[in-house]
């Protein structure tokens, strides 16, 4: 665990790791979602400004709705803050997919074509946002003991960390904890890392191979829905079981996938009934260079 990466020479102010890999994240995700509006010939200097609103109002959604999930009063100094397991991931992309749509409507760019571009970026900036949590001790996993799946990948953060704070004091008795550090977690942050590289390498590879526009979008977000469900039992604050062995969480994910499944038939009904087959990437009123 590492929550201060580095201070810098000279002064006494220490940045953060998450802050740190936070920002990584949303400037790589810009330089490649403009990168690939500009290869799709969209105009990259007005979708600049719709990425840079959709962050932000994402980040603060994401913060908002996962202190009113914690029952928590908040004002502006609250959702300012963004720490590491402190922000609900789907809040803030919900958030950010409504500004995008606002957005696109207001520059005349079809809002599929953009979130072709967007969820690359998306994947790529998640990478780096997970590797921050692992290092900042933020969001990590439930327990793992012996002989369990994963155990020997467990990780142990030292005293004064969210995980041994929990262990110590609410789940006292826990075996393995000690005045060294916490007991053996899962390193979910690390998984997560691993699933929005896997999320990455779906959207370009569907991306080089897209029949219409929005494919891409949907398949990646296919593979990112149902991986952060599988995932979520391993997850310190997993959601609670509703249906047998169901979690809300996985529910909530099947709905997800069902969603975006029909939306993808009918966009693929409507690519098909349509002259161009919606290949939006190659040109229309809305390009950079018609």
């Amino acid at each position: 665990m590492h929550p201060e990466l580095f201070i810098v020479p000279g002064t006494a102010f220490g940045v953060s790791s998450y802050g740190f890999f936070m920002g990584l994240a949303l400037v790589v995700a810009w330089i490649l979602c403009l990168d690939l509006a500009r290869r799709d010939r969209l105009p990259t200097e007005r979708l600049g400004l719709v990425f840079v609103a959709s962050a932000i109002v994402g980040l603060v959604c994401a913060r908002g709705v996962w202190l009113l999930q914690q029952g928590m009063s908040f004002g502006v100094a609250e959702l300012r803050q963004l720490p590491a397991g402190g922000m609900t991931v789907f809040g803030g992309a919900f958030a950010a997919l409504l500004v995008s749509l606002i957005g696109c409507r207001r520059v005349r760019v079809p809002l599929l074509a953009w979130l072709d571009c967007v969820v690359p970026g998306f994947a790529l900036g998640a990478i780096f946002e997970r590797v921050g949590a692992l290092l900042a001790g933020g969001d990590f996993g439930r327990y793992v003991g012996p002989g369990e799946l994963g155990h020997a990948l467990g990780i142990s953060y030292p005293p004064g960390s969210p995980a041994f704070l929990l262990h110590s004091v609410s789940l006292q008795g826990l075996p393995g904890v000690s005045a060294a550090g916490s007991a053996p977690v899962h390193p979910v942050q690390g998984y997560e890392a691993l699933l929005a590289g896997l999320t990455l390498m779906v959207a370009l590879w569907v991306r080089r191979r897209r029949r219409h526009s929005g494919s891409a979008f949907f398949a990646a977000m296919a593979v990112f829905v149902a991986g952060r469900a599988l995932l979520d039992p391993l997850r310190h604050d997993a959601s609670p079981e509703v249906l047998g062995p169901l979690r809300l969480a996985q529910i909530s994910g099947l709905g997800l996938l069902l969603v975006l499944w029909i939306a993808s038939l009918v966009q693929a009904s409507r690519a098909a009934a349509t002259p161009g087959g919606l290949r939006l990437w190659e040109g229309g009123p809305w390009s950079a260079n018609p």
